[in-house]
This record gives structure tokens, sequence and C-alpha cells, in this order.
């Protein structure tokens, strides 16, 4: 892949961003292209109230003062890694989708252009790291990610990269990205019980913005 085609690819085959659709949060799905096209995601702090531990893209829930979505995403990703919003460019945007907090959470595709030094806020972040997106094309989930759910145990799929464990919804959105994105089809089986609290749910409310 070449970091014009890719670039090309994206703009065509996703969904423009539309600042109608309304969401409760927004994240970015940050594609670095050098040194090799890879996703852009962290590790949250082990000390936060909610999801510690658990890998995620940055983002989080939109502010009053937030004109868009896409605007909330590049700000999370900046306060949470110190990613220039100047260097991303924003290509396009993914159906809302319900974490099991109940939120509706809008994924927004960003290229990020040049190499920015990315550093994770100590408050929200324990680390920084890339993924390359032909991990993605090459690797299928796995079914042995063991969690505690409201005090049931369940093994849920994930994808492991070295010592990371990508699971819940942000798997579900980069299974729902290379879809899109690269017609890349990943087969990411949902435990059938608990639906609409595990198994996010796409959201396709428009309005006026929230």
């Amino acid at each position: 892949m070449t970091t014009l085609p890719i670039i090309e690819t994206l703009k065509q085959r996703l969904t423009p961003f539309d600042s109608r659709v309304r969401a409760d949060a927004a994240v970015l799905i940050g594609l670095s292209l050098t040194p090799e096209p890879s996703i852009l995601l962290t590790q949250r702090a082990l000390h936060m109230n909610s999801h510690a531990g658990e890998v995620a893209f940055p983002g989080g829930k939109r502010d009053a003062d937030d004109l868009t979505l896409a605007i909330t995403a590049l700000r999370e990703s900046e306060e949470e890694v110190a990613l220039p919003p100047s260097t991303v460019e924003v290509v396009g945007a993914m159906k809302p989708s319900r974490a099991k907090s109940g939120i509706l959470v809008m994924p927004i595709i960003g290229v990020i252009h040049g190499e920015p030094e990315l550093v994770g806020n100590p408050e929200e972040i324990d680390s920084v790291f890339r993924v390359p997106l032909q991990f993605f094309f090459d690797n299928k989930a796995t079914r042995d990610h063991r969690i505690n759910f409201r005090g049931m145990d369940l093994v849920v799929p994930c994808f492991r990269y070295k010592h990371y464990i990508i699971w819940g919804l942000t798997a579900h959105m980069l299974v729902q990205f290379m879809r899109e994105a690269f017609d890349h089809h990943i087969d990411y089986p949902w435990p059938p019980i608990l639906p609409g609290i595990l198994v996010p749910k796409a959201a396709t409310a428009t309005g006026d913005d929230a």
C-alpha cells in the first residue's frame, strides 16, 4: 500500500463525517502512514474508575463547547496523547455504537500526517502504541479472553498484539473499520448472552448536534 491510495480508498469507501449524527462521545481511529500504515491505540491507566487497564482509542465524552463530534475526538486525542489536531485529516466516520455503559460513541476516522511525538497523559493513559494495519489482515480474532461482568464469568473474542489484549467496543469498531474501509471481513463472534449490553449496537439517529 502506498500513502495516496490508502487516503483515497478511505475517502471513497467511508461515510463522510456528518455533524447531524447524534452521539454522547467520540473516539479517533487514527491511521498513521509512516513508517508503515498503523492504527493508534492506548492502554488506559489502571487507576481509572472505568475501563481501567483496557485498550482503547483516544477519545471521550462530548463537551458542551464542542461544535462537532469530530472536534470532540481531536480534542480528547490531544488531551490524552498530545496528538496535535493540525496533523489529523478527518476522512470519514462510522455509525455510533452503544457502549456497555449505555452511551453512544461515534468513531471518527482520521489520517495522521507526519510522525508527531505522542506522550500519554499519566492521569488517563498508561501507554500509547500502534498496531500495523497488516496485523488485522493477517490475524483472526481469538475467543479466549476471560472477563467478569456483573458477577458473570465470560469468554469474549479479542485480538492479541504483543502483550496487549484488544477487545470490547474497541475491537468491534476495528472490525467494522476493516470491513468498511478495506472490504476485509473479520469473523468476530460476540457471546449470545446479555444482548444490548456486551454486544455493541449501531445507532442511526440523526438530528441537531447534541
